[in-house]
């Protein structure tokens, strides 16, 4: 994204949320039309308290996105469209987070935005509303910690037993094996796809493939010179596997990824200078 006025600024949510929701960002940007590419990532609850914007996922059509929107996991990249000045915070739903929280199969809500009115009530619009209203960045975010501790206190059990070994799955191996899911769990491999499709919104193999590709993009980023065989560390068949992946899940090929002005990379070394977050490893490649 090229804009004038741009800002990305990250933050970590109060220590009660932090099994549920992995970090807050405010994204602050000028100009009057904005154009971007998301990458495939986890469930997120988004504010527009300025501005707004349309989402599409992967080839299809531009869809309004409410002020206050739950976006679902996505497995493919999302083409942003945006009016300016455009100002919002975001958070990332951990799968825990999506279970307590949402309750709702993750499997219907895959690649599409819904009002989070519908599922939090008209706490969502005043969220919206006080984050206007901040004079700062702190108000932003005691908005959005305290919007997420009164969703809390409805909160559903989830699997945590799962999560956590999931989480660990995707975020430690450079090509997830489903079958380590399987012996690490103890579970059937059709148990394990219900509860992936419930809890993660896809399939063991689809969730093992999307990581694979962001753990590369990762990878790629912090080190765009080792070249492409460095960040497939061996996961992909060749190249042209790798390039294939890499621009499903992250919109872009990889030279385009590593490209001197690659927004991409300014997100990496912005986040990379924000060492006094706390962020799960789940989010640390999603």
């Amino acid at each position: 994204m090229t804009s004038p006025g741009f800002s990305l600024r990250y933050y970590s949510p109060a220590a009660p949320l932090r099994t549920w929701v992995s970090s807050y960002y405010v994204f602050e940007v000028g100009a009057s039309h904005i154009s971007d590419t998301l990458r495939a990532e986890l469930p997120q609850v988004r504010f527009f308290f300025e501005g707004g914007g349309q989402f599409a996922y992967g080839s299809g059509d531009f869809v309004t996105v409410p002020p206050a929107a739950l976006c679902g996991a996505t497995t493919v990249a999302v083409r942003l469209m945006g009016h300016g000045p455009l100002r919002l915070l975001g958070a990332g739903l951990l799968p825990a987070g999506w279970a307590a929280l949402v309750g709702a199969g993750a499997s219907d809500f895959v690649n599409m935005v819904a009002d989070l009115e519908d599922v939090a009530g008209l706490v969502a619009r005043r969220t919206v509303e006080r984050m206007a209203e901040a004079r700062n960045h702190r108000e932003i975010v005691a908005a959005a910690d305290a919007f997420f501790l009164l969703l809390s206190m409805q909160a559903k059990p989830p699997p945590l037993w799962f999560t956590r070994a999931a989480d660990e799955w995707l975020a430690s191996s450079a090509n997830p094996d489903v079958n380590e899911l399987v012996s690490m769990t103890g579970m059937s491999a059709r148990q394990i796809e219900r509860l992936t499709h419930r809890v993660y919104g896809s399939s063991p193999k689809m969730l093992a493939r999307k990581y694979r590709a962001l753990q590369a993009a990762v990878r790629l980023g912090l080190n765009p010179d080792a070249g492409w065989e460095a960040a497939a560390a061996g996961a992909f068949y060749d190249q042209s596997h790798f390039i294939r992946d890499f621009k499903t899940f992250v919109g872009m090929t990889p030279s385009q990824f590593t490209a001197k002005d690659s927004p991409w990379l300014n997100r990496l070394t912005i986040a990379k200078r924000q060492t006094h977050l706390t962020m799960p490893k789940l989010n640390l490649v999603s």
